[in-house]
C-alpha cells in the first residue's frame, strides 16, 4: 500500500500546484484530465479569472458510450454557466469518443494522449528475457488480472490502495507464481520491460492506458483483450495480438507474440510515427486559438517550450516545468 511517508512527499513536490498545465499563458489555454477538472472545478476557474479560459480536456476514463458522453455534456453545460466565455475542447482517445461526444454538442478532437508520452524516456535496452509477459497495472479489479493465470511465468508491477486489499489478496494467491513489485521507478521502466517478451493489458474499460504505449517504445510486442478506452489506435496486429476475455485465449495470445517476428527498433519506430497526426493536431488547435485572440505566434516552432512528458499531467517533470507551466490555487 501507498505509505503516509510517500503521500508526504508528493504533497511537499505538489505544493499548491492544481492539476492542470498551463500550455499558453496568452491565450490562457490549459489541459486538464476532464475528471481532474471537474473535481477542481471551482479553484481552476478561480486561478483563470480575468482572462477568457480555453480548457483543454484529456480523457482519464472513456466516453464511449452515450451514458458517459450525456454525463460530460452536463458537466459543460455546468461550467458553460459559470463561465460563459469559457471554451472547452475534448481531446478524445477514440473516434467513437469524437463521435458521441460532438454529437451532444461539444467540441471534440482525436487528439490521442499516448502520442504526449515522451519518447526519450524510454529506450530498447538489451536484457536476458526472464518472464513469458509483464502486467504493469494497478492492483484493482478492473484490471482483471485473473485473465494472466495460465502465463507460466508472468511479472506483476502496481501497488493498491487500501480499499483494494482484498482483491490484491486474491491476485496474490491466484497468481502466486508470479514475480511481484510494488513499484518500478519511471526511469527505470524499460529495463523491466525488456525482461519480458510482452506486455500486458488485461481492463474492459478505462482510458488510453499510458503502459500500453509504454510497452511499444521499449520495443516489446503486447497481448490486449477487447476495451473501450482507445488504447488499441496505436497497436498494429503483426505486434498486439487481441484476445478474447479468458485465459486460455490471453496464454495462447502471449505464445504467438513470443514468436513476434517484427524487430524492436521497428515497433517503437512506428509507433512515434503513430503518434505524430496526434501531436500536430493539437499544435493545429492551439495555432487556432491564438490565431482566434490576435497573438502572432508559431506553434509548430515553440512546440519544443512547451511540450513535456503525458502534458505535465498526473506525473512529475522536474521542478523547471513545474515553476512555469503549472497552474497555481489561487490563495
Amino acid at each position: 500500500m501507498i505509505s503516509q511517508a510517500a503521500r508526504r512527499v508528493k504533497q511537499l513536490i505538489q505544493g499548491n500546484a492544481l492539476p492542470a498545465y498551463v500550455l499558453f499563458a496568452r491565450p490562457a489555454v490549459i489541459v486538464s484530465y476532464f475528471e481532474d477538472f471537474i473535481q477542481h472545478r471551482d479553484a481552476i476557474l478561480a486561478a483563470l479569472a480575468g482572462s477568457k479560459p480555453h480548457l483543454l480536456f484529456q480523457l482519464g476514463w472513456h466516453r464511449e458510450t452515450p451514458e458517459r458522453a450525456a454525463e460530460a455534456a452536463r458537466a459543460v453545460a455546468e461550467v458553460s454557466r459559470l463561465r460563459p466565455e469559457a471554451e472547452m475542447i475534448f481531446l478524445c482517445n477514440s473516434t467513437r469518443e469524437v463521435e458521441l461526444l460532438s454529437g451532444l454538442g461539444l467540441r471534440a478532437e482525436f487528439c490521442h494522449q499516448n502520442a504526449f508520452l515522451d519518447e526519450h524516456r524510454y529506450r530498447i535496452i538489451d536484457r536476458p528475457i526472464r518472464y513469458d509477459a509483464i502486467y504493469i497495472a494497478r492492483i484493482t479489479p478492473f484490471k482483471r488480472h485473473q485473465l494472466a493465470q495460465g502465463i507460466e511465468s508472468l511479472r506483476l508491477i502496481g501497488d493498491h490502495s487500501p480499499q483494494e486489499t482484498d482483491y490484491f489478496n486474491q491476485v496474490r494467491r491466484e497468481l502466486a507464481h508470479a514475480s511481484w513489485t510494488r513499484k518500478v521507478f519511471s526511469p527505470f521502466i524499460s529495463r523491466a520491460i525488456s525482461e519480458a517478451h510482452c506486455g500486458l493489458c488485461l481492463s474492459a474499460e478505462e482510458g488510453a492506458m499510458f503502459v500500453s504505449a509504454e510497452y511499444l517504445l521499449s520495443g516489446r510486442p503486447l497481448v490486449s483483450t477487447r476495451s473501450l478506452g482507445g488504447r488499441d489506435v496505436f497497436f498494429e496486429p503483426d505486434y498486439a495480438c487481441i484476445s478474447e476475455d479468458d485465459s486460455a485465449a490471453v496464454r495462447d495470445g502471449v505464445a504467438l507474440m513470443q514468436r513476434c517476428a517484427v524487430p524492436a527498433e521497428e515497433i517503437r519506430r512506428r509507433t512515434i510515427a503513430n503518434f505524430q497526426p496526434h501531436r500536430q493536431r493539437l499544435i493545429a488547435i492551439l495555432q487556432e486559438l491564438s490565431d482566434r485572440a490576435g497573438i502572432h505566434r508559431d506553434a509548430a516552432a515553440e512546440w519544443p517550450s512547451y511540450f513535456t512528458h503525458k502534458l505535465g499531467l498526473r506525473c512529475f517533470n522536474g521542478l523547471g516545468v513545474r515553476l512555469t507551466r503549472i497552474l497555481k490555487r489561487p490563495r
